[in-house]
């Protein structure tokens, strides 16, 4: 009889609490906190497909790096940070076409919801805005295959003023979701958005507009980063 009874005990003892511990929520990608908020550094290195056709690179590299600030759940949060863009812009002028490199530097905040999907998962919705300091390179052919003249030729310095083109700053909204891993401490996500500008600057040549700058376009990326 104890053989029977002891083996039935121990079963009704283990029942309750396996079934406790696969009720137990899933384990959240963003460590949990004593009541205090989550800091966060991380780094998105992807690309940007641009919509319009001024570009000649159908495609063009970014990244960036922030900050990131959780409330103790870990569920929303902010990202503070900045990145960079460049991509070359084609335009013409009285001896041909042109391709000049533009270079693009945004900073700005974004908002942040991290939802747990299961265990070691989460997936991540973002909106935000960007300030974009813009340059363009200005000439950087030298001349040579243009017209057979070089910049620093007397004709050249004496015909034409120090700098040809200019772009001014502009500005950006995103939005972006993106899969993030476990990988404790650390953890990585792939992802995907879109960016569009809240303005279109022009770039001038000589003091005349030649055409607007236009950074909208759908970006992928990989995403790294750490909260402690």
């Amino acid at each position: 009889m104890k053989r029977t009874i002891l083996p039935a005990l121990f079963l009704a003892l283990a029942l309750p609490a396996a079934a406790q511990e696969a009720a137990a929520p899933a384990a959240p990608v963003r460590p949990a906190s004593s009541g205090r908020p989550l800091l966060g550094v991380e780094a998105r290195f992807g690309g940007v497909a641009f919509d319009a056709d001024c570009w000649e690179d159908d495609v063009a590299a970014f990244g960036d790096v922030g900050l990131t600030v959780w409330e103790p759940d870990g569920l929303f949060g902010v990202w503070l940070g900045l990145g960079a863009q460049a991509a070359s812009y084609e335009w013409e002028d009285d001896w041909g076409r042109v391709e000049s490199d533009v270079s693009a530097v945004p900073f700005g905040a974004s908002l942040l919801l991290d939802l747990d999907l299961a265990p070691g998962l989460a997936l991540r919705a973002e909106a935000g805005a960007r300030y974009v300091a813009m340059d363009v390179d200005d000439w950087d052919d030298d001349y040579h295959y243009r017209h057979h003249r070089h910049r620093d030729s007397e004709w050249d310095r004496y015909r034409h003023p120090e700098r040809y083109l200019d772009v001014d700053d502009t500005s950006l909204a995103v939005v972006a979701l993106q899969l993030e891993i476990d990988l404790s401490p650390a953890w990585i996500a792939f992802g995907g958005g879109y960016q569009f500008d809240l303005r279109k600057p022009d770039i001038e040549y000589l003091g005349r507009p030649i055409g607007e700058v236009d950074l909208s376009g759908a970006l992928f990326f990989v995403d790294v980063g750490v909260v402690f």
